[in-house]
């Protein structure tokens, strides 16, 4: 290798010291005037060695200075997708950047099950910043967990050989986009219906608001089981991917 090209720990370090920076300063934004009192998690990370590897294999046509996510920042909050389009447009905002420009929306149309609002970032270097409803975090959180069981293909539209594989995992893509996609959606719907009744000055005793109560009740529910199911399936898969190393 030249002298004058720098190591893979050079590099690292640079886009560690770039993703930290990012983290730090969308972390001290002021979050409060769009969430209230829900406090964001803000992280960040570089790619590390194995899954840069894997992701330059993949797509031999993308050099390594065009890869977008070697930095990158992780912005998760309990969120209705209007917020999360809002922190996306903060955000954007912050760092002087056009957000139609810079935003992969992945949430009407996810990528293997995955839904989020990413944004790309070119400060001295690309950083992308992921930004998630907390639903859409587990849900990836868990998803992480079967790859690490059942193959890292799975994050490309890849199924697993075995049938009982690919049922889990087109059900898990299924739960994401019809199931966690429909209630995030309805959330919505919800709160702007509230927001045009308090306009209106409908008092909260008339049916309306009884139906709406009701009906985000059942939402409750149905989230409280999702993030139930979800946490069991993490906890088998993160212990079958110990016993495997094991």
């Amino acid at each position: 290798m030249p002298d004058s090209l720098p190591s893979y720990d050079e590099v690292m370090v640079f886009y560690n010291e770039l993703a930290a920076d990012a983290q730090a300063k969308i972390a001290g934004l002021d979050w409060a005037s769009l969430l209230g009192d829900r406090v964001p998690e803000v992280t960040s990370r570089p790619k590390t060695i194995d899954t840069l590897r894997q992701k330059l294999r993949r797509d031999r046509s993308t050099p390594l200075s065009s890869v977008q996510d070697i930095a990158g920042v992780r912005f998760e909050a309990e969120m209705t997708l209007d917020e999360q389009d809002a922190v996306a447009n903060a955000i954007a905002g912050y760092f002087v950047h056009d957000l139609e420009a810079c935003t992969r929306d992945l949430r009407a149309d996810p990528h293997s099950g995955y839904r989020a609002v990413h944004l790309w970032l070119r400060l001295p270097g690309r950083v992308e910043v992921q930004i998630r409803t907390h639903l859409q975090g587990q849900w990836a959180n868990t998803y992480e967990a079967v790859a690490d069981v059942l193959g890292r293909g799975i994050r490309y539209n890849e199924l697993p050989e075995d049938s009982q594989g690919q049922r889990l995992v087109e059900a898990l893509h299924k739960l994401s986009k019809d199931g966690i996609g429909t209630l995030e959606n309805s959330r919505v719907r919800i709160r702007r219906a509230f927001d045009i009744l308090e306009k209106n000055s409908v008092g909260s005793s008339e049916p309306r608001y009884k139906e709406l109560r009701d009906w985000d009740a059942q939402l409750d529910d149905f989230e409280e089981t999702v993030q139930k199911s979800l946490a069991d399936l993490k906890e088998t898969f993160d212990s079958m991917r110990l016993t495997k190393k094991g």
